[in-house]
């Protein structure tokens, strides 16, 4: 169950949301007519393992297909030139390999980022300094609204003389 706080995900039997805290007890007892039956949960995580075993049992086949056709090449290879020119080939296909993967890992994929992190690491930038003190600026005093006027204002009394 997901928190319709925050949407972190919580399991029936909390009480309280792990990511905000939110009481969960009410929001469980709302949904509950919500959720999957026993039966038909079960159902679902049957149907899901066996997807996931159908999935393996595919790759191996895939596996064992792909290593017989290598079998059968290399068996025609091994006929019609003899065992020297199989074994040359597979050592210089390893050499090719080799080389490929050290290019590889040695790939920038971006010229940017390299040539950013190479001067990072050559001129670290200047930090601000931090030991001095604010320069103070010269304070210049602004107007103000009540500025001449201080004299007090003529009442009127309420009172006639």
């Amino acid at each position: 169950m997901f928190c319709p706080n925050c949407g972190s995900k919580n399991s029936i039997e909390q009480n309280f949301c792990r990511g905000c805290g939110l009481k969960l007890d009410a929001i469980v007892e709302a949904v509950s007519n919500q959720f999957p039956s026993k039966e038909y949960a079960d159902l679902q995580r049957r149907k899901e393992r066996f997807q996931r075993i159908g999935v393996a049992c595919l790759s191996i086949a895939g596996i064992v297909g792909f290593s017989m056709l290598l079998f059968k090449a290399a068996q025609y290879k091994l006929e019609l030139l003899g065992p020297n020119v199989l074994f040359f080939s597979a050592g210089g296909a390893l050499i090719v390999f080799l080389l490929l993967s050290v290019f590889f890992f040695n790939y920038p994929l971006d010229s940017k980022t390299t040539k950013r992190n190479t001067r990072e690491a050559d001129d670290p930038p200047s930090a601000p300094i931090t030991a001095k003190l604010i320069d103070d600026r010269p304070f210049e005093p602004a107007s103000s609204v009540t500025e001449d006027t201080t004299e007090m204002l003529k009442v009127r009394s309420s009172r006639r003389d």
